[in-house]
């Protein structure tokens, strides 16, 4: 029974994962290469991390109170896909933005919710913090995996159909490849085990609003959600405008998402072997700050620009950073909320950073391009150095922010009836 419930888990995670790999580090270049202006693309993005800010605290919501989580994952996932499969038709920024929008707003709240259905049935299996903590970080490395082979399935898939490799002309692939994969997790999420809603007498009828009582009652709570945030703004330098500065050093289109997996792969490597293992011996704290200091140095490497192969190998940079930043992030969410709470306590993470933190980067990050951008010769040419000295300052501040305040959570023991 552990060993099927730690398949079915871990699958999911793949699934879950290589869904959202399969647009994400591509779709940039290939609207780039669309003509799609620098801030539009930007406004795609941030169309997506909108829904973040929205519609996880529903689906935290309905889950903590009303319907079964991997059903409500499963009904996203289906009606997501057919999202996916209308963007994929679309050749103006407004048509993309709108698909992008709901696409988003069906898709954002399973990110929170699989974590939770994973923490969920963890609980029936391990009963100490540490090999809890160590289970989850096992399992959701599938989720990387799933991202890597995201890629991989995208270049066979673009050959299988015949579409344009340089992503130029015809339906958008990695759109149709999401819409796909959005069915196969759709089904499969209907079979993963049952985690219903809590039984817990419900003194508070909305369980969201209990979490955002975590500001008052955990200490340093309010300080880490903003540093959080503050550090998201910067994540989509990386996101929205990676596979653009790749293009921009004459690397293929199609060969741009299978470079881009050398993240996914440091970050299995820390999820797998690193994380688990230094967690325990080392706290939160410590994994927080050594994935807060790689980021600002990928950054410097990609300002500098040269050579070819150090900007690509300092992609495994981003991998570290998010194992040992996102991933602890949920980790100590998890920690201090109480267990009725917990999918809404994610949600509420997923609010501050996926969502307000990564609409207000995407427009940033646009608009950054966008004025050291111009015309030569026919041309749009930009001039990456100062675009990417900005988030090496401030991922720095935050690096220190995290230093000087962040201390290791103490595990709540309040009870669900609390």
């Amino acid at each position: 029974m552990r060993t099927r419930l730690l398949l079915q888990l871990g699958l999911m995670m793949f699934l879950q994962y290589a869904v959202w790999g399969s647009w994400m580090p591509i779709l940039s270049g290939t609207l780039n290469s669309r003509g799609i202006a620098p801030d539009q693309i930007g406004n795609v993005y941030a169309a997506m991390w909108a829904t973040c800010a929205i519609s996880p605290f529903l689906g935290g919501q309905i889950v903590d109170r009303f319907m079964p989580s991997q059903i409500f994952v499963g009904i996203s996932h289906l009606l997501a896909a057919g999202a996916a499969f209308m963007m994929s038709t679309q050749t103006e920024a407004g048509g993309l933005i709108m698909w992008m929008a709901i696409w988003g707003l069906l898709f954002s709240p399973t990110l929170a919710i699989t974590n939770a259905i994973a923490f969920f049935h963890i609980d029936k299996i391990e009963t100490e913090e540490s090999l809890r903590e160590r289970t989850f970080a096992r399992i959701r490395t599938m989720g990387t995996i799933g991202w890597i082979v995201a890629a991989f399935v995208l270049a066979a898939f673009t050959q299988i159909i015949n579409a344009d490799p340089k992503g130029i002309v015809g339906p958008i692939t990695e759109m149709r490849l999401t819409a796909l994969l959005g069915v196969v997790m759709g089904i499969f999420s209907f079979l993963l085990p049952n985690t219903p809603p809590s039984k817990a007498p419900q003194k508070d009828a909305l369980a969201i609003r209990k979490a955002f009582s975590l500001f008052k009652t955990v200490p340093g709570f309010g300080v880490f959600m903003f540093i959080s945030f503050f550090a998201a703004t910067e994540f989509q330098f990386f996101y929205g405008l990676s596979a653009q500065f790749l293009g921009s050093k004459e690397i293929p289109h199609s060969l741009i998402p299978i470079l881009k997996t050398i993240s996914q792969v440091a970050e299995i490597g820390a999820l797998a072997i690193l994380l688990p293992m230094w967690l325990p011996s080392k706290g939160m704290r410590w994994c927080l700050l050594l994935g807060s200091f790689a980021w600002p140095l990928r950054y410097l490497i990609f300002a500098i620009g040269d050579p070819v192969w150090l900007v690509v190998l300092s992609l495994g940079l981003h991998g570290f950073g998010y194992a040992f930043v996102l991933v602890v992030q949920q980790l100590y969410v998890d920690r201090v909320a109480t267990k009725d709470i917990r999918a809404s306590a994610q949600s509420l993470l997923t609010f501050v950073t996926l969502g307000v933190g990564n609409v207000l980067g995407s427009i940033f990050a646009g608009k950054v391009q966008a004025y050291f951008t111009h015309q030569v010769d026919g041309k749009s040419i930009t001039n990456w150095a100062p675009v990417f000295i900005l988030p090496t300052v401030t991922t720095v501040i935050c690096a220190l922010a995290y230093m000087a305040t962040f201390k290791n959570p103490v595990s709540s023991e309040e009870p669900e009836t609390a």
